[in-house]
């Protein structure tokens, strides 16, 4: 997700935690490929990433200024570290970081100005905090963050300026409040002030901002949820543009496009929902761009790529969604930096790295994928 982009480099300079593997290294026989842990799913914040392997350790490289790690210090690693065991689904907001264990009991860290972590306070913590339980799906905006419970409920925490926790008033809350006209959910998105929720009849919804038309409802901002499109199956949030992926495989985009992220061929915004790509079967969006796989496995890019993070080789916006990328299993992307699986289990980044959050063990930004793991 996906957001502002970080610049306290608070104990950075001063603190460096190096990681030290001292352990011999183990030649897979032949055949099996996975006999170390690997990446099962993966998360970006706006200068942290998050990594989860098959093993259920939670694993997070880049800033660590605001607890976002969860370790108990304010300074992180620009190659990734172990946080957590027990994880089965992770999820970042702009400066926090959520996880569910298993029975599902979500658990948060970080930034907690507007109560984004639903602690029933405004405190920031470096230590993972129980928040609520039988969670089953969760997302972190710039501030705010929603969950979904096992029964399709939809709750909401955090910031609510815009009306993007869609509880119909805009005051922020500390504590998880159930979001009362949408229920049975299957799919949850959180941009920087505005929110998507998919029913489990494919049915879009969606809340709070829609200045740039992120919303793609062709009118104004809204504190309830409102009925977008049909036939949707997944959805991401950028900063202040939306893609919905439909059940045909079809790409549908909305709202500010400055920088090319809708990827229609040029840099106007839209406050209504336009198809951009066929063939697809995963999405996620930066704070200004966009990435998809194909059915085939490719991975395509549009968008902002001032630092790199469509990992074209070229620091070059584009409009237009180009290919970046071969046998890619799974993506995520953070505020201007991208994540990716790829079918052999292997961890890609590209883009910034300033506060070392692609986790190549240095902090030189870069624009053409490179292998983490």
């Amino acid at each position: 997700m996906k957001f502002f982009k970080v610049q306290m480099l608070m104990g950075m300079a001063v603190f460096s935690l190096i990681l030290a593997n001292c352990s011999p290294a183990v030649t897979p026989p032949p055949g099996d490929t996975n006999i170390l842990p690997y990446a099962v799913s993966i998360a970006g914040g706006g200068a942290h990433s998050l990594a989860l392997k098959n093993d259920g350790t939670l694993w997070c490289t880049g800033h660590a200024g605001l607890g976002q790690y969860g370790h108990g210090f304010y300074f992180g690693d620009n190659e990734y570290m172990q946080v957590a065991t027990g994880v089965s689904l992770i999820a970042c907001g702009q400066n926090h970081s959520l996880l569910l264990k298993s029975g599902g009991a979500l658990w948060a860290t970080g930034r907690n100005e507007t109560g984004q972590l639903g602690l029933g306070n405004t405190n920031s913590t470096n230590l993972w905090m129980a928040s609520i339980s039988s969670v089953v799906q969760i997302a972190g905006g710039m501030n705010h963050s929603l969950a979904l419970k096992n029964d399709g409920t939809l709750w909401a925490t955090g910031a609510n300026d815009s009306g993007q926790l869609g509880l119909g008033h805009e005051n922020d809350t500390n504590i998880w409040a159930q979001v009362t006209n949408v229920d049975n959910g299957i799919k949850i998105a959180c941009g920087e002030g505005h929110s998507l929720f998919i029913r489990s009849d494919n049915f879009l919804f969606g809340t709070g901002f829609n200045g740039y038309g992120g919303l793609g409802s062709g009118g104004g901002n809204t504190n309830t949820w409102i009925q977008l499109l049909t036939g949707v199956s997944q959805i991401a949030c950028g900063g202040n543009f939306s893609l919905a992926l439909k059940t045909d495989g079809t790409l549908w985009a909305t709202g500010r496009n400055l920088n090319g992220q809708l990827g229609t061929g040029t840099i106007i915004d839209t406050n209504f929902w336009t198809p951009v790509l066929s063939n697809v079967s995963q999405i996620a969006c930066g704070y200004n761009h966009s990435i998809a796989i194909k059915t085939d496995g490719t991975l395509w890019a549009t968008g902002d790529n001032f630092y790199g993070q469509l990992g074209t080789g070229n620091t070059i916006d584009t409009n237009n969604w180009i290919l970046v990328l071969s046998n890619v299993s799974k993506i995520a992307c953070g505020y201007n930096h991208s994540i990716a699986i790829k079918t052999d289990n292997t961890l890609w980044a590209t883009g910034d790295n300033l506060d070392g959050q692609l986790g190549k063990n240095d902090n030189v930004d870069a624009n053409a994928w490179v292998k983490i793991w």
